[in-house]
């Protein structure tokens, strides 16, 4: 009543019991147009003396800031209530083009997405994924995490195969976890959605983080704190951008300005570009060739 255009739901066991729900406030569901379409969705322990869980999707806004969608209260993380909330989730939020699911490999999540959203990319937190990694591979992960992250992060497929037969020198059995996770839904280079710099549920965790007192709170308590928390970010973010005279948020504004330091000590190679331009282009003029070549 207080936020027309939210999306609520309420869903009761048949006789009457709470059991779950589901809250989308009318800024969340009109700003999600304008933010990465990548959603990073968790879920984590209530500490009151009901217990439950509170599930919880995010996104990340142009300027990069955290910028929460939906969150729920459930009984515990499980296959019903992750479905329901993916359910609850498409309702108020649709699907988007080149629309990505990040999360950890809790099999609930897995399950949920893959009958809700069946046709979009469900990609894992890589920093979860080394964590499983480090349990199941103990004797060599100091020198399987700078291979594996590097790998996750590599832009070409010439660099991740090198960097996969380094990790096969270290643990061949890493190979056969990684290739039965997917490569898809871990790597850069093999994704088939553009994720950006998304690749962890960090925004997720710094959610959590915020309301751990909140999780120790009644339900109702807990869903009006979630609100105004909603609310004091939104307005923040939005009185900063107001206050930010480039074109860019100041996130991505710094890290322009780094790449633009580091680039001005790097030097071209002309001969090298021009051999390089020559040997891949469709018609190859020798005798243009020849005449770059003795210009050196």
């Amino acid at each position: 009543m207080t936020n027309p255009g939210s999306f609520t739901m309420l869903h009761k066991s048949e006789d009457g019991r709470f059991m779950y729900v589901f809250v989308a406030l009318n800024a969340s569901i009109i700003g999600w147009k304008y933010c990465y379409p990548i959603v990073v969705v968790d879920g984590t322990f209530l500490k009151s003396s009901h217990r439950g869980t509170m599930l919880t999707a995010s996104a990340q806004d142009a300027a990069g800031k955290i910028f929460p969608l939906a969150y729920a209260v459930v009984d515990s993380e499980n296959d019903a209530s992750w479905e329901w909330f993916f359910e609850m989730f498409r309702q108020a939020f649709g699907e988007r083009e080149r629309m990505c699911i990040v999360s950890d490999r809790h099999a609930s999540i897995l399950r949920g997405a893959s009958i809700v959203y069946p046709e979009v990319s469900h990609c894992v937190c890589i920093f979860h994924l080394w964590n499983n990694i480090k349990k199941q591979f103990k004797k060599n992960h100091d020198r399987l995490r700078e291979v594996f992250f590097a790998m996750a992060r590599a832009y070409k497929i010439e660099d991740f195969n090198r960097l996969m037969q380094d990790m096969d020198s270290i643990d061949k059995r890493v190979r056969g976890y990684l290739f039965q996770v997917g490569y898809e839904k871990w790597s850069i280079v093999h994704s088939t959605v553009n994720r950006s710099m998304v690749m962890t549920s960090n925004i997720a965790e710094s959610l959590n983080a915020r309301n751990r007192e909140a999780r120790e709170l009644p339900i109702m308590s807990l869903l009006d704190y979630m609100m105004n928390l909603v609310m004091e970010w939104n307005n923040t973010n939005r009185m900063t951008a107001m206050s930010t005279f480039i074109g860019v948020g100041k996130k991505y504004h710094e890290v322009l300005k780094e790449n633009s330091y580091l680039s001005q000590k790097m030097t071209v190679n002309i001969l090298l570009s021009c051999l390089t331009s020559y040997a891949g282009a469709t018609y190859f003029d020798k005798n243009a060739l020849i005449l770059v070549i003795s210009l050196f």
